[in-house]
Parts: C-alpha cells; structure tokens; sequence
C-alpha cells in the first residue's frame, strides 16, 4: 500500500478535483451513485484484521464483480476522466472525495475532507453478511460504538440505509473513515 505525501501541491489537486467533481456530478445527476461508491469502498474494512477499507481496492474486477457492488463500474468510469486529469490523487481520496462532493451537491453540509488515504491494489472480500449474521460492517461500527454489542442484524440495516440516504450519516462516515 502506497500513502501519498499530503503537501501543498496535493491539496490543491485536491481542490481542483473537488470543483471537477462538483460539475460532474451535478451535471450527471449521479449523486447517488457516488456516495454509493465511497461507502462500498470503505465497506470491507475488516478490524480484526485492520484491511480493507477505503482504499480503492474497490476498482478491482474481482471486487466490482461482487453482486453487492452492481452497477458501481458506472460511477468508476464517470471518475476516470477526472483521475486523468489529477493523476497525483489516489483513487482512494478520489472515491471518498466523490462521495463527500456528492453529500455537498445534494444539498447537504460542506464535508471537510482530509486526505492521505493509502491505495490498495488488491481485492478484498466483500462478503458483508457471514453465515452468522456478522459483517466486517457490524465490526467497523462496533469498533466505532455505534452499534450495541449484540451485533443486531435489523439495527444494522437501519444504520446502512440511515448513513447512505443521509448528509448526517455520511458526515459521521467521513469522520471516522
């Protein structure tokens, strides 16, 4: 895994990007899809083992063949003419800052975005629902002490529909992504 050198010059890659991205995304409406990537990619965040995560692993062909991650090669070739264009910034920066941008566009709070994500070229399981109910998601909101210990299916999907439909559940995300 490669950790870009956050300076000056990044950041403003960066800012360019966001402005890119803001055009592109209210100019083809795909705010959903976007924050649908981000979250995807953070999604295989394993704590036990502390891999996965959002590292853009996710433009993977093993990982985008997933059926959970249907339809999300949209969004990842709508985002390769802007990586074209800001080759300095990982993909990893590049998916979150989408579905930052995404949050932004749609009428939610402006996200403040930290980057220096590491980027990830290998796939990661994206099995979210074990056989026994437990998910590297129930793992990573526990971790976060946003879900009880118990490790409840239904709150779990309450907590997912609750953090992609709303600027609220992303902000939280972003935060502790």
């Amino acid at each position: 895994m490669a950790t870009p050198i956050v300076d000056a010059e990044y950041l403003k890659e960066i800012d360019k990007a966001r402005r890119d991205l803001r055009a592109l995304i209210s100019s083809k409406n795909c705010a959903p899809i976007m924050l649908r990537l981000a979250w995807h990619d953070a999604g295989t965040y394993d704590v036990n083992t502390k891999t996965g995560g959002a590292n853009g692993s996710i433009r993977n062909d093993e990982e985008l063949k997933h059926s959970a991650n249907s339809g999300l090669k949209i969004a990842i070739d709508l985002l390769e003419p802007v990586k074209k264009r800001h080759p300095k910034i990982t993909y990893a920066d590049l998916y979150q800052l989408a579905g930052v941008v995404a949050v932004e566009v749609t009428g939610g709070p402006t996200i403040e975005f930290v980057p220096g994500r590491k980027v990830c070229n290998l796939a990661f399981d994206r099995n979210y629902f074990t056989a026994a109910g437990e998910s590297h998601i129930v793992a990573f909101f526990r971790i976060q002490r946003y879900l009880p210990m118990r490790g409840d299916f239904q709150m779990l999907k309450k907590v997912y529909n609750t953090c992609v439909t709303s600027s609220i559940g992303w902000v939280y995300l972003t935060r502790i992504l």
